[in-house]
């Protein structure tokens, strides 16, 4: 880690003395919960709640562009203070460079170096991204090519290893891709791409490997390998309202973990589609995925959200109002069948209806989750827009998290919902919203309402409620309120918010990627500013 700081200095060094030829930019981040011990609701009997009482997470960049010799570079510190964020409920500390790069462009090559961001296709076969919601910094520390071989036909290549928070994981991670444009007469566009990954165990994990496969019966035993490639073919095409991308990927056999983490040794593949037809007053969008065996990590020792290579995309509804986002159906890397319809209808100006069936299931047909959604939106006026809408969903908890309620493995939900906004005038304006869902596994019945008021573009304030008044014996024992206050502040490029929050615990999910997460009782500020 010295060196890597050792590196940082370098680069603001550098910056400093280009500074009257190029620009510095960057930002701050900090989260902080202060956590308030509740037994009624579990926020309790962790060290956050019994000792520490607080946790922080902050994030520091400073940037540097130079325009006129094509070059930029960066430094971010990261900041875990007790934090909560990476695995809720165990506290972690510490400190240290997150992140350091240096991109140089020349006329058709660009190089880097440092940690650096990409992705493959959809990120069937590779993604580094960063999520600061759920905890995932994926960045690989190495170096990255980039080449405009023709006029649209680009080569990257790149090849290093996966941080692991502020540390490193060991395997060596390489990838090379190319992708082009081509255009057949003025209607007919082609954008193909063909990819390929290679992951290197190191010897550490090998041993941790072969030493689990040690304790199989003889019959179930395996050679592992430290090579596994993955290789992925893609294109889209567009033909006038039409858009239709196709990806198909493949796995070389490794040892990975079945359901019940057992090591097995089984190649992958993945096929992803979606197509999308538009026009005035209409689009409609379907798409369709088979996942088979596609656990590609860093080693097979990492489970949950460490050590991801891969991601495959969710083809379900990402929901964001809080009742209906209760449910999610995470991407399913050993064996899942699914698909989703969407349908967006504007009859006339000042209408518009979106309809969505969504499907995932087993290769022996079980089902895991099923949504019908549909909402209207209707803009009354211009101080009125109301929207009304339907969720019905059926969600396979036993399957998703291991637990069953009143003897079902599947929670069945109900929930209308409604959303009223008024623009007062200008700059005011004021937001409702009721939701209601009936449930008769997990939690039981709730009802949720909000009140926000907005003063754009500096102020907002809003008080809300998630009552449980209906609860299911099986798992609680008396009806409760979730309820909050939250207020947010923004002058320039400073955004300041504070709250109170009494959270349920659930599952959380951004773009198919899900982590449990316990209840929450407590104060929640954050900062952002951008310079």
């Amino acid at each position: 880690m010295l060196r890597f700081l050792f590196v940082g200095c370098f680069i603001l060094t550098l910056s400093f003395s280009l500074k009257a030829q190029g620009n510095f930019f960057g930002g701050i981040q900090e989260n902080t919960d202060f956590f308030i011990r509740d037994t009624s609701i579990g926020a309790s009997n962790t060290p956050h709640y019994d000792n520490l009482k607080t946790g922080s997470n902050v994030w520091f960049d400073l940037n540097y562009a130079n325009n006129d010799i094509q070059l930029d570079a960066g430094v971010r510190m990261d900041f875990f203070l007790n934090s909560n964020l990476h695995n809720p409920g165990t506290p972690y500390t510490a400190l240290g460079l997150g992140r350091i790069y240096v991109r140089k462009k020349f006329k058709d090559l660009e190089i880097m170096g440092g940690h650096f961001y990409e992705q493959i296709g959809t990120g069937i076969i590779f993604r580094s991204y960063e999520d600061r919601f759920l905890g995932i910094d994926n960045a690989i520390l190495g170096g990255h090519i980039k080449y405009n071989l023709f006029d649209k036909v680009t080569i990257k290549a790149f090849a290093g290893v996966q941080k692991n928070r502020l540390k490193l994981y060991n395997p060596i991670v390489q990838g090379l891709v190319i992708e082009s444009e081509l255009r057949i007469g003025e209607k007919v566009q082609l954008l193909p791409g063909a990819g390929v990954t290679n992951r290197v165990m190191d010897q550490e994990s090998m041993d941790f490997v072969v030493g689990a496969i040690e304790t199989y019966d003889t019959s179930a035993r395996f050679v592992p390998k430290y090579n596994t490639y993955a290789m992925s073919v893609y294109n889209t095409l567009n033909f006038g309202n039409v858009s239709w991308y196709v990806e198909a990927a493949y796995k070389s056999k490794e040892a990975i973990p079945n359901f019940v983490g057992v090591l097995i040794d089984r190649p992958g593949n993945v096929l992803f589609t979606t197509l999308t037809y538009a026009t005035k007053g209409f689009g409609i969008t379907g798409q369709f995925k088979r996942t088979e065996n596609f656990v590609l990590r860093t080693s097979p020792n990492e489970i949950l959200l460490d050590g991801m290579i891969s991601y495959v995309p969710p083809t379900t509804r990402q929901n964001s109002l809080r009742l209906l986002s209760r449910y999610n159906a995470p991407s399913q890397e050993l064996e899942e069948m699914s698909y989703s319809i969407d349908v967006t209808v504007t009859p006339k100006e000042g209408h518009v209806l979106n309809l969505n069936y969504a499907e995932v299931r087993l290769f022996n047909n079980e089902l895991l989750f099923r949504e019908v959604y549909s909402d209207w939106e209707w803009r009354i006026n211009k101080k009125f827009r109301l929207e009304l809408g339907f969720q019905y969903l059926i969600y396979n908890q036993l399957f998703y998290e291991g637990e069953s309620y009143n003897g079902l493995s599947s929670a069945t939900a109900y929930t209308p919902f409604a959303e009223l906004v008024w623009k007062i005038n200008r700059k005011h304006a004021l937001r409702f919203e009721v939701q209601q869902q009936t449930n008769d596994g997990d939690y039981g019945s709730w009802i949720y309402g909000l009140i926000e008021y907005s003063i754009a573009p500096w102020f907002s304030i809003s008080i809300s409620d998630m009552y449980n008044y209906d609860p299911n014996p099986g798992r609680v024992s008396n009806d409760l309120h979730y309820y909050s206050l939250l207020t947010a502040f923004r002058k320039d490029q400073m955004r300041f918010s504070a709250g109170f929050v009494r959270q349920v615990a659930g599952v959380v999910c951004t773009g198919g990627i899900c982590r449990f997460e316990p209840a929450f009782n407590g104060v929640r500020l954050t900062f952002n500013t951008t310079f």
